[in-house]
């Protein structure tokens, strides 16, 4: 290593696994992590970035971005909000306007789309429909990293449910993939007659949204997926989980053998269904925010390694279509990509609730592992592409969105202070964003397939 001259070298505390190296060096070379030290002398780089006292570590892995459900959006928008957010890699959610990824040609024309547009490198899955289960090998072929299915259904396009004697046939089929069955879980019998008794009722106010998706029209969706699951033996991913039971549901699968894996995300964690009453339609997203007292139970589930990974559901619709006077009328979801680290370390790791150890597994490792894109994504170790964001826990930053870089036009953490900000995000050796600014153009980041 003496007598080597690296690409580059950067000094700080670098995130290695389980562990800190405080003061330690990464040593970059040809877009991957060539070696990491725990000395910051001794080497010879032709470029290097002094971080020392912030945080190094592995780029985000932001698993649940919609980048084209709104097609003025467009990956251009979504990169460049998740690169201004120390995300590397997006996996994008198959739900695209107007007919979704149920072919091969439509996947096949979203690759390009990525690497024509993209500032980061992403992941695609695969939707699948009642009619397109023969597509499933010919899509795992093609590249996709998993499935995504709906227990709910949204758009007979775009997003239809899939009944249960297709639900069954097709996690067997993506059993032999190898690859993850996502749902998103929600029982559509129980949220439809409701709304419908809402509307009737004249009953249209922005808590609306939650009662007429109570947490058993999440629970009993769940329970459904993980009883399909063990029967299959398919490996089962829960989308968007908003509830502690379901997470207990899913702990008691696993214990008993069932391969499952879950998200939660920081909306979950941070509103309740009380912030409806000021933020209204702001948060109107599917399954809803539940009641206060779930916020610290989720929590304590990410402390103890019951929920896998935290994602944005970045759903950037512009305010039109988020500002009709009846609840039902808005569209479902929140743009977030940007805010997904820094509101994690903030709420997460500053707040106490959880580790920097445990921030990385849920925003970089564990994403990487699901997804097949583990070791060359995720994590910081020799070998591994070299997707890095450098954070400054010292510093402060008020959320605004003027100063975001999604289509969106506003945030519904509009005005809200995090402790940490995001100084540096690196793709494979590239600097992409320093200090606020995009530093490469789009069309730098690639189409990524699973590693096996």
């Amino acid at each position: 290593m003496r007598n080597r001259v690296f690409d580059l070298s950067i000094t700080g505390n670098i995130l290695y696994g389980s562990h800190v190296i405080e003061g330690g060096t990464l040593l970059l070379e040809k877009e991957k992590i060539s070696a990491i030290t725990d000395n910051s002398k001794g080497f010879h780089s032709k470029n290097h970035i002094d971080a020392n006292g912030k945080w190094i570590l592995p780029g985000v892995i932001d698993s649940h971005v919609h980048s084209l459900s709104y097609p003025g959006e467009g990956f251009y928008n979504s990169t460049r909000s998740a690169a201004a957010g120390g995300v590397t890699t997006i996996i994008d959610m198959p739900v695209d306007a107007p007919k979704g990824i149920a072919t091969l040609e439509s996947l096949k024309n979203k690759i390009v789309l990525v690497e024509k547009e993209s500032l980061v490198d992403v992941a695609l899955l695969g939707s699948v429909k009642n009619d397109t289960l023969e597509n499933i090998p010919l899509l795992k072929e093609e590249g996709v990293c998993g499935f995504k299915l709906a227990l709910f259904h949204t758009d007979s396009d775009r997003f239809p449910r899939v009944h249960d004697g297709q639900l069954l046939e097709a996690f067997s089929i993506i059993r032999e993939t190898g690859l993850p069955a996502g749902v998103h879980a929600e029982n559509d019998e129980i949220i439809k007659l409701l709304i419908e008794k809402y509307i009737r009722e004249g009953r249209t106010y922005p808590r609306a949204h939650c009662e007429t998706r109570p947490d058993v029209s999440e629970t009993e969706s769940i329970l459904k997926a993980l009883e399909f699951a063990q029967a299959t033996r398919v490996r089962l991913h829960l989308y968007h989980v908003s509830c502690s039971r379901s997470i207990r549901l899913a702990k008691y699968f696993k214990e008993d053998g069932c391969s499952v894996t879950s998200e939660t995300c920081p909306h979950y964690l941070i509103f309740s269904e009380e912030d409806m009453d000021k933020l209204g339609s702001r948060i109107r997203i599917n399954p809803p925010v539940r009641k206060k007292i779930e916020l610290g139970l989720l929590w304590d589930q990410l402390s103890r390694h019951e929920i896998d990974c935290v994602s944005s559901d970045h759903a950037p619709w512009p305010l039109e279509m988020k500002s009709k006077p009846s609840i039902f009328e808005n569209a479902c979801g929140a743009p977030g990509v940007e805010v997904l680290l820094p509101l994690l370390f903030s709420e997460g790791v500053v707040e106490g609730k959880i580790s920097v150890i445990k921030l990385s597994q849920v925003l970089s490792e564990n994403p990487a592992r699901i997804f097949h894109l583990f070791p060359k994504k995720g994590i910081l170790a020799p070998g591994s592409d070299a997707d890095i964001v450098i954070l400054d826990p010292k510093k402060k930053k008020i959320i605004r969105a003027e100063e975001m870089h999604t289509k969106a036009g506003w945030t519904p953490y509009e005005g809200m202070e995090v402790a940490g900000a995001v100084e540096m995000t690196i793709l494979r050796g590239k600097i992409i964003f320093q200090e606020g600014r995009i530093m490469e153009g789009n069309g730098y980041g690639l189409f990524v397939r699973p590693l096996k």
